[in-house]
């Protein structure tokens, strides 16, 4: 062999060589130790429902398809209902809170209480000062001790203590959850910014409950009628009200939660209720994608269950940014965030508030996640809100409210998955007394369905009610009979008969 060949013998085998590292460099081992081309593994939050409304639990990671820009992807990750989390309770102890800490601190017993024995909790009260009460454990006793021992007074950094929670306490691998008891008006934020803490939430897997204490009414009361109220920005205007109940259903959407209100016991009783239910029936599923996003590319996902008559809510767009990293979004009609919050917020719906249909709660965008026992009772265009997807619809939002002893709820028809249903649930303790044809309502785009609204109300001691819908607590059911006013049944009775226990 001349020394020419063996020259290009070896330096064809340094470039195998260098080849072969590359290769091995840009791979890595999944789950089922298959190897792969490194890009990043994209999650997303799983609730399953039933057409009850309930979750379904104990399904397999072979019961779930996913699919990207309508392509299907295989599941590297899955994390079925059991797994455990971690939860930051973030505690709102200023100035404004002060007569709703008492509420708070039951809320965040209550939520220890319903805690899991591997999950994990973590204490954080925030005024003009942010404190770690409790580091995450599962130990109920130091819980219980660290919510006790806080007290009320001084300024609100709720912008800051998202910031720290997120970036101290909740980046860790597995499941995250961050509960926030707060009205959401910040005035004394140092670090962080409305619109930077949103940003980090988009970037997190880490699940937003907000539960929104309307401190706003007792600011009303205690101000002179003929008093100028503080200028925006001190924390005690009504603008800055608008904007915290405007971040506060932001930071619900981003994670696919919900707003959850809380002018009463009753209220954080259901509240603290639905969010442990929620975390206990939270699936988590992730994929490698096929092919590298590009900056700025929005990519849908959908992710669909192979079983009948059940519904998924889950993740459906992200943006892969510069850096590679998996940014939540909703929709990319939304204008910059700051916008959207400022835009058409109203202020915190109370219980105690004036019921007049149409004029008073709070406007959101149509979709799956009501706020829990919320009515819809008018829908409506708002600019910052993405068209809907269904056929001559022109209305994109709704307007919810506290229902009233008697009220008017719009069935809130909205396209899911392709199909049109109904988005609207009763409220709990109120029953189906008829279903009317509402100009305050959308209306189906099937032909056959000509109503688009239910009549409820607060049961008396006796009440004839519309049958397929749950009784309140405490009623039972002691007849059946025909009544015009409700939908028709299989069979020609199609109401019940309830009466108080």
């Amino acid at each position: 062999m001349t020394v020419l060949k063996i020259l290009q013998s070896t330096l064809a085998l340094l470039l195998f060589a260098v080849v072969v590292a590359v290769v091995v460099q840009a791979q890595e081992v999944a789950p089922e130790d298959v190897i792969r081309v490194k890009t990043t593994l994209v999650t997303s939050p799983v609730l399953v429902l039933g057409r009850d409304g309930k979750f379904v639990p104990n399904l397999r990671r072979e019961d779930f398809q996913i699919f990207e820009n309508g392509v299907k992807q295989e599941i590297a990750y899955f994390a079925p209902v059991d797994h455990p989390f971690t939860v930051a309770l973030l505690i709102d102890t200023s100035r404004s809170t002060v007569f709703n800490l008492r509420d708070i601190q039951y809320a965040a017993l209550a939520f220890v209480e319903k805690m899991r024995p591997d999950d994990r909790a973590s204490i954080v009260a925030f005024s003009d000062d942010v404190k770690v009460i409790a580091e995450p454990t599962s130990d109920r006793e130091t819980l219980r001790r660290a919510i006790q021992s806080i007290r009320a007074g001084g300024a609100s950094r709720v912008y800051d203590a998202i910031d720290f929670v997120l970036a101290e306490q909740l980046k860790i691998k597995g499941r995250t959850a961050l509960v926030l008891f707060s009205d959401g008006v910040d005035n004394d934020s140092r670090n962080a910014t409305l619109e930077s803490t949103l940003t980090k939430v988009e970037r997190t897997e880490t699940l937003v409950y907000p539960v929104q204490f309307s401190t706003y009414d007792r600011l009303k009361a205690q101000t002179p009628s003929q008093t100028t109220l503080p200028t925006e920005g001190t924390g005690f205007n009504e603008q800055d009200y608008r904007r915290a109940g405007g971040y506060l259903l932001r930071l619900a959407e981003i994670t696919n939660t919900g707003v959850y209100p809380a002018s009463e016991l009753s209220d954080l009783d259901r509240a603290i209720a639905g969010i442990v239910d929620e975390l206990h029936n939270e699936y988590s599923i992730g994929y490698y994608p096929r092919t590298m996003g590009q900056p700025g590319e929005q990519r849908s996902v959908e992710v669909r269950i192979n079983r009948p008559q059940l519904t998924v809510r889950s993740l459906t767009l992200y943006v892969v940014d510069k850096s590679g990293t998996v940014v939540r979004t909703a929709n990319t009609q939304r204008p910059p965030v700051s916008s959207a919050v400022e835009a058409g917020d109203s202020l915190p719906v109370s219980r105690n508030d004036p019921v007049k249909p149409g004029t008073e709660g709070r406007w959101i965008c149509e979709g799956p996640d009501v706020p829990i026992n919320m009515a819809i009772v008018r829908e409506g265009f708002i600019a910052h809100c993405p068209k809907s997807t269904r056929p001559n619809d022109e209305t994109n939002a709704w307007l919810i409210r506290k229902p009233a002893r008697e009220e008017k709820l719009c069935k809130g028809f909205f396209l899911w998955h392709g199909r049109e249903i109904a988005g609207a649930s009763v409220p709990e303790g109120y029953v189906v007394i008829g279903e009317i044809k509402s100009p305050a309502c959308a209306n189906s785009n099937n032909s056959d369905i000509t109503t688009n609204a239910w009549e409820i109300r607060v049961p008396g001691p006796s009440e004839t009610v519309c049958k397929g819908f749950p009784l309140p607590h405490g009623y039972v059911m002691i007849g059946e009979r025909f009544t015009p006013n409700c939908p028709p049944r299989a069979t020609d009775l199609n109401a019940w008969l309830i009466r108080a226990k």
